[in-house]
């Protein structure tokens, strides 16, 4: 074999490799969150990220129902609850975010504190009904039909490797 066709199978497999690379990692992540092996599906997320999207998310929709109420005034208490509630939205991200937590998630649940027991309640295993898709080069996303709508779960290029960097939550009116 030549030098020229080693090089265009190792081209073949590495380029095999990239765009299997994100579907082997949700295999990895379904399966760790099917173990409630909290550590494995740790490796697979980035913490902070998912946190913050979660937190921008609440807060966008607490802001939008504070400018559709009719009756809060532009005043300093309005401003004080805005505030408070930032403060309660930090808090209850951060008790929420845990491996158990997005395991429920990914099972289309909303996450519980009950222990921090990822047990599924419908019975569902997670991601198994989920659909995957690239949304680009560097991002891919996870779709969950749950209880209150569809969630996702992006996925973004970290080196050769895949992270969770963005739980996008259904949220309820």
């Amino acid at each position: 074999m030549g030098k020229g066709k080693v090089l265009a199978v190792v081209g073949v497999l590495v380029a095999i490799y990239l765009v299997a690379a994100p579907y082997i990692t949700v295999l990895q992540i379904q399966s760790a969150a099917e173990r409630n092996d909290g550590e494995a599906l740790s490796e697979h997320i980035d913490f902070p990220s998912v946190r913050q999207s979660i937190k921008d998310q609440m807060n966008a929709v607490i802001l939008k129902e504070m400018s559709e109420d009719k009756k809060v005034k532009k005043d300093a208490f309005a401003e004080l609850g805005a505030a408070f509630a930032g403060v309660m939205i930090d808090r209850l991200v951060d008790s929420y975010v845990t491996p158990a937590g997005i395991t429920q998630l990914m099972a289309g649940e909303n996450p519980t504190l009950e222990g921090d027991k990822p047990d599924s309640k419908s019975g569902r295993k997670p991601l198994s009904e989920a659909s995957r898709s690239y949304e680009s080069l560097s991002k891919f996303v996870v779709r969950v039909k749950g209880d209150t709508g569809e969630g996702k779960f992006v996925l973004r290029r970290r080196g050769l490797g895949w992270k969770i960097t963005e739980i996008i939550v259904p949220m309820e009116k």
